[in-house]
């Protein structure tokens, strides 16, 4: 599982321990430069500096430190711990994959991996859903991200650019999204939205948990998923709640927060 500012190890080696800063921190000591080591892993002078304070701050000391100036002009270097970090990513690195070799010829562990790594998340959101990217459309400052749940229902996430390189996100990617109870807005099944961008989920009622002031209302998806959203006391009268009547899920685009394996 990737989550920024962290080193994970991940079953499938795409991007173990952090692969693609690893290479960034290679290349800012091979070239003494942030913005060409960006330029030569490919990624943008922003996500670099980033990464580069990520780092620092995830390792508790510098492992990227400003050079003095001379006749040459300053420039960046990597600190001992720095080559450090590096030196065990390659260790790291070779144990992993003999690991991976062993563990791919034994069919009835492997196909449970992700599954285990799912069980191992720990978030406040009440809605964790699985899935995987379908489509990514680029935009000047957010990119609209289609995924489709493992249950088979789509839904769009908006995130930022940064964001999107930040995740590595590309199409067949497992994805993770995150959706707080109070973002989900819950509206008669045959609500139409105004903005093509809004996800509206349709399915049934399947629970609901009254408060002195909030109700909360789990609703089970067509695909077997269950979203949970939490809305006033008023709105669930309102819309004559009872177990098994069809209800939507109005979710925002910009309220998906999205996180990778």
């Amino acid at each position: 599982m990737k989550l920024e500012g962290r080193f994970w190890i991940t079953h499938n080696g795409k991007d173990l321990a952090g692969e693609r800063r690893i290479a960034l921190l290679s290349r800012i000591d091979s070239t003494g430069s942030i913005s060409q080591a960006a330029k030569a892993v490919g990624v943008s002078y922003k996500f670099a500096w980033d990464s580069v304070d990520a780092m620092n701050a995830a390792a508790g000391s510098p492992l990227v430190e400003r050079s003095a100036g001379g006749k040459g002009g300053g420039g960046t270097r990597l600190t001992p711990a720095g080559h450090a970090l590096i030196e065990a990513f390659h260790r790291y690195e070779r144990e992993h994959q003999l690991f991976l070799e062993r563990l791919g010829e034994d069919a009835g562990i492997s196909s449970f991996l992700e599954i285990m790594e799912r069980l191992r998340m720990k978030t406040s959101a009440r809605n964790q859903l699985f899935g995987k990217v379908s489509s990514i459309q680029r935009g000047e400052v957010n990119d609209q991200v289609e995924f489709h749940l493992d249950s088979g229902d789509r839904l769009l996430a908006s995130i930022t650019n940064d964001s999107t390189e930040r995740l590595g996100l590309e199409v067949g990617e497992a994805i993770y999204a995150l959706i707080k109870a109070s973002w989900v807005l819950l509206v008669d099944s045959d609500f139409a939205p105004n903005d093509p961008s809004d996800n509206l989920l349709r399915g049934e009622v399947r629970q609901t948990i009254r408060g002195a002031a909030e109700t909360e209302v789990e609703i089970e998806l067509p695909g077997g998923a269950h979203i949970a959203a939490v809305l006033s006391n008023e709105h669930a009268d309102g819309l004559e709640l009872s177990i098994g009547k069809p209800v939507a899920a109005l979710i925002k685009a910009s309220h998906i927060i999205l996180g990778r394996f």
